[in-house]
């Protein structure tokens, strides 16, 4: 199991790297090089910019929402209009992320054209060969609604994704606690505060992780993550 961790661009600039404009993810305990840049905002935006000179061979991005907003519930996202503009995404930039030599990981999510395990899976297969990857944090496929139901939904995800996964971001969430009136939410917690599935998580990892995935973990989470690996289930 190989540990990454994320350093903010914030951070990063602090560090030594004072044109940082995205996260990055290193090698945890070690030191060595970025292995992706996580690369903000909505693809499917028609001013979303992403520079391929970024740190890392992998960069990682959403795959994106009609919405206004980057997490706002936007039925034509899902609809032929949302997957059109997605797949002209990828045609698009499918070439010249080959002759840079870099892979792009889409985040799947809930509210994104890439939402659900199925659909994640035709994609990818559709575009096997392709510079086209995953980076799968499993808390961000579920919504509130889809709680009560968690176990199947986290079943399937652990399953079938985590095998095509090139990085596994853990990350935990839990409903948002609000008294206003907002769209259905999570919220992100500390490893092991949420409703992400430690053992469920662990057992999928060590059986079914490919070897040369990166498991990607917030420099606050490292010790939470740090026992799981040694087999404590998080607090």
């Amino acid at each position: 199991m190989r540990f990454a961790t994320i350093l903010d661009v914030a951070t990063a600039r602090a560090a030594g790297v004072p044109d940082a404009v995205a996260d990055l993810v290193l090698p945890h305990g070690t030191p060595g090089e970025a292995i992706a840049s996580i690369v903000p905002g909505n693809p499917l935006a028609e001013d979303w910019v992403c520079p391929l000179d970024l740190p890392g061979d992998l960069l990682i991005a959403w795959s994106g929402t009609m919405a206004d907003e980057l997490f706002a519930d936007d039925p034509r996202t899902w609809m032929a209009a949302g997957h059109e503009r997605f797949e002209a995404f990828c045609d698009d930039v499918r070439d010249p992320l080959a002759d840079a030599g870099r892979r792009l990981c889409f985040r799947p999510h809930a509210r994104h054209v890439l939402s659900d395990p199925q659909g994640t899976l035709d994609f990818l297969r559709r575009r096997e060969g392709e510079p086209f990857g995953l980076a799968l944090s499993p808390v961000d496929l579920l919504l509130p609604s889809m709680l009560t139901d968690a176990e199947d939904h986290f079943t399937r995800i652990l399953d079938f994704m985590i095998p095509r996964a090139d990085l596994l971001l853990i990350e935990d969430a839990t409903p948002l606690d609000s008294d206003e009136e907002i769209d259905e939410a999570m919220s992100s917690v500390p490893f092991g505060a949420g409703v992400l599935p430690g053992p469920a998580l662990r057992e999928a990892v060590s059986t079914r992780l490919r070897e040369d995935a990166w498991v990607v973990v917030k420099p606050a989470d490292l010790p939470a993550a740090t026992a799981w690996r040694h087999g404590d289930d998080p607090a």
